[in-house]
């Protein structure tokens, strides 16, 4: 059975279970159809587990969910195609400027939609009800849905099985024999090996179980395979059992007091084997019991774990050992002794030898496989191996897949198993953005957005687990995909600049499109149902309109081309929640961009005289703007900002001498951004002083404009005043001559570790810094009427921080400070703190 496909489609039927309660305006006429489809989805639902359950290698079941597979897309592309149509008239409703016009647009919407949906959702009903006809022909078992999950098989491990193979960890072994066999301190110090499914934990341990230095420098030495079974009093007997001891009764206490009497005095070193458990409150537990038990010094713990959380709880130092991948050699080397049994190893068989060993990407449990399969076939076979890697080698309840698939039931969600799945479209070593992959996964609804967390949130969450259960390490590679090669393919990724033109019949499946070549854009409306679309560096010059026909899409990226224009079609997305339109070479964006209002992620770099388009403020869900060009007119001003509530990250605010006073800096409300923590401030047209050939009319006349912008930037800086958790700040092209009071001090940007100070030409003091605690890196460029730096540069008035030294005080400045540039001013004196 396919894990994938299990996942897929639990999120799918979940996520369309939750989109036909919704209320839509446009739904009557077919409210009966949907209610239907309610029912027909939690039937559907009742027997799935059981489907998931059955042997892989019954065919006809994969067959039932592939088809049901389907048939779910297919309702999610109906239903997601009414959300547009919802979210268009919403739109329209606000752009419109008669009451009577949005009157009209809220209660009618044209017949011919209503019919057209009502036809598709029936069919879909009709393919439903026959695949849950089939379900019960086959007799699947209906389940409620708080029915406890199967968990996945795991083999029971023990100390005693022979590792005839061992390479690679020889280093790793000693290492830790000599830190668990020198004088330890603590009751029990806990040890945790952490490491991806088939990277050799469990024959780490059952080496260090079983080497000599071990077995003479501890009492006692015992194994416990606990697996998925985290239950204390059921371990505690376990422990009894590998000490050969039988307790009087099977109470709790019975087996508390027969482990006292059996360990009392005694060295003794615990292996838990394969640790699934992260409740801290069950391993305090055990381990309380544990040390009552044995309450001698230098015992030790050795935990295998697949889980970086797991390890952090059982050490409280959060230290363990992280098991790395064996090298291309050490593969090689395994595979040798498994298929050639320590004899010679023909020279013809090592070049293709080590293309396996490479195959094996660091997994021992793969090498060994390997060289099972290998043994005595014919170079031929040896070919024939190389070819396919392990993708269609045999399964047993041994394979690397077997062990993997494990560590992927477990997983602790559907939509967590389906993000994984999902970075099947990356190639093989591909580095992946943490954000770009979370709004990947949005795009794809695989992440879910309520009261409780963002999608965004939610989707650090799951990267995170991924991180620490090693998964991301070894990313799933998806071949390149064909014309012919699979008839529905979801997600794709066109590495090949020559592919030619995806056919109509085989791109309206596909819901991810990743492409190196420009190719797509001749036939985009075929690609109906696309959620992502990244072309990047494909040399597109003109975007065609009919971009504006995909209006299923959430996520778009047409970075890195020479585009000086986009269509505004674009402004029909309302689906669309990121868009990336980086390092190209436009001149402005659409005028109606307002129009996305789902949109979360805007990605551009304008250039500096760039105009925004108006009403910005209308994109409300927007939490990345990386840059706002403020402008003079209606709509384009920095109130703007004041209406993002959600903005994170970083941001750049240009032309800031388009802002009249503190008041109406005051309306972008920074000091209210608590997720903001960069902010760049520029001015442009700054004054760098007189020049030879000015005359005194002109010398007067500019020291008069100096004199107003110095005010009018001193008003403007002063109410940008940002929120404490602001880490970076960049003022650039300031023409006050003093800075406001908030930068001066700093008084209340303590986490701060950036600051740059910018051709800030007539400023004649720099703010007080030394006191700053965090503060790593200061750059101070083009002060050129800066003539010292006294003593409240190093924050020595009243915030410093002192130390002790030989009795007398010392006042320490610039604690964390890393690097240090001045440049283009010409102070004539420094001071220095000295008291």
């Amino acid at each position: 059975m396919d894990p994938v496909i299990s996942a897929t489609l639990e999120v799918t039927l979940e996520k369309l279970l939750a989109i036909t309660t919704e209320e839509f305006n446009l739904v009557w006429g077919f409210k009966q159809d949907l209610a239907n489809l309610t029912d027909s989805l939690l039937s559907i639902k009742e027997v799935l587990e059981d489907a998931n359950m059955r042997q892989v290698n019954d065919g006809a079941v994969k067959r039932w969910l592939k088809k049901l597979e389907g048939i779910a897309y297919d309702a999610d592309n109906v239903l997601d195609e009414i959300k547009y149509e919802n979210l268009r008239s919403k739109v329209q409703i606000q752009n419109q400027m008669k009451p009577k016009v949005c009157l009209y647009f809220s209660f009618y919407s044209p017949l011919a939609f209503r019919w057209k949906m009502a036809h598709k959702i029936n069919n879909i009903n009709v393919n439903l009800k026959k695949i849950n006809e089939e379900a019960d022909r086959r007799g699947f078992e209906r389940r409620v849905a708080e029915s406890a999950p199967s968990q996945p098989q795991v083999k029971e491990t023990d100390a005693i099985t022979a590792d005839p193979v061992f390479v690679g960890r020889q280093n790793d072994e000693s290492k830790f024999v000599e830190q668990i066999t020198s004088e330890i301190d603590d009751l029990f110090s806990v040890l945790p090996i952490v490491g991806m499914g088939g990277i050799g934990k469990t024959t780490l341990a059952r080496r260090i179980f079983n080497h000599p230095h071990t077995e003479t420098h501890f009492n006692e030495r015992i194994w416990v395979c606990v697996s998925e079974n985290f239950d204390v009093p059921t371990i505690l007997k376990s422990i009894l059992v590998s000490l050969k001891e039988t307790s009087h009764g099977d109470s709790r206490q019975a087996v508390m007091d027969t482990l006292r009497k059996k360990l009392k005095e005694k060295r003794c070193l615990l292996v838990l084997d394969d640790l699934w458990n992260d409740r801290r409150g069950d391993w305090e537990d055990l381990k309380n019991a544990l040390m009552g038990v044995n309450p001698n010094k230098g015992n030790v713990i050795i935990v295998t774990t697949r889980n970086e959380s797991v390890a952090s709880i059982v050490n409280p130092h959060n230290w363990y050992y992280k098991l790395e991948k064996l090298s291309e050699d050490d593969c090689w080397s395994i595979i040798k002794a498994k298929a050639f049994e320590g004899g010679d190893v023909p020279e013809l068989f090592q070049t293709i030898g080590k293309e396996i060993a490479q195959q094996c990407r660091g997994s021992p449990l793969a090498a060994n496989m390997m060289g099972a399969v290998l043994r005595g076939k014919e170079i031929d076979d040896w070919e024939s191996i190389q070819k396919i890697g392990l993708s269609n080698i045999e399964e047993d309840e041994n394979s690397v897949k077997q062990v993997l698939k494990i560590s992927f039931d477990r997983l602790p969600s559907s939509s967590l198993k389906e993000c994984f799945a999902y970075c099947s479209i990356f190639p093989k070593d591909a580095e992946i953005k943490r954000e770009w992959l979370i709004q990947l996964w949005m795009a794809q609804g695989f992440l879910t957005d309520n009261q409780g967390s963002d999608m965004e949130t939610e989707g650090n969450k799951f990267f995170n687990i991924l991180l620490e259960s090693s998964f991301l390490q070894e990313p799933v590679k998806d071949k390149d995909h064909t014309r012919d090669d699979i008839p529905q393919v979801r997600h794709l990724t066109i590495l090949e600049k020559s592919v030619s033109e995806i056919p109509k019949e085989k791109a309206r499946y596909v819901r991810t499109l990743v492409s190196n070549s420009n190719v797509p854009c001749k036939n985009l409306p075929d690609f109906k149902h696309l959620r992502t679309l990244v072309l990047c560096n494909v040399g597109i010059e003109d975007f065609p309109t009919s971009i504006g026909k995909l209006i299923h899409l959430r996520c778009l990226d047409v970075s890195h081309n020479p585009m000086r224009s986009l269509p505004g079609s674009v402004c029909k997305l309302y689906n669309l929640q990121t868009f990336a339109i980086n390092d190209c070479s436009l001149e402005q964006l659409p005028l109606k961009i307002q129009d996305l209002t789902s949109l979360r992620h805007l990605y551009f770099c304008p250039k500096v005289d760039f105009s925004m388009p108006p009403h910005i403020r209308r994109l409300s869900c927007l939490q990345t703007l990386q840059f706002f060009n403020v402008g003079d007119k209606e709509g384009c001003r920095i109130e703007e900002l004041g209406h993002l509530k959600n903005l994170r990250g970083k941001i750049e605010i240009r032309n800031l001498e388009f802002v009249n006073n503190e008041a109406e800096a005051k309306k972008a409300n920074l000091e209210g951004r608590t997720n903001i923590i960069e902010l760049k401030f520029c001015w442009r047209n700054t004054n760098e002083g007189n020049t030879s050939d000015e005359s005194d009319s002109e010398s007067d006349m500019r020291d008069k404009n100096v004199l107003e912008s110095n005010i009018h930037d001193e008003s403007v800086l002063k109410g940008l005043q940002p929120h404490p958790n602001l880490k970076s700040i960049v003022i650039e092209g300031f023409r006050g001559k003093n800075f406001p009071s908030w930068t001066m001090t700093m008084l209340k940007l303590g986490k701060l570790v950036n600051i740059e100070l910018i051709n800030c030409y007539n400023c004649e003091e720099i703010p007080m810094l030394g006191h700053l605690p965090l503060l790593k890196h200061l750059r101070l460029k083009g002060l050129t009427n800066v003539r010292s730096i006294g003593l409240s540069f190093y924050g020595a008035s009243d915030c410093s921080s002192t130390s002790r030294n030989d009795g007398q005080e010392k006042r320490v400045s610039f604690q964390s400070l890393k690097y240090l540039e001045i440049e283009n001013a010409e102070p004539n004196r420094v001071g220095r703190s000295t008291n």
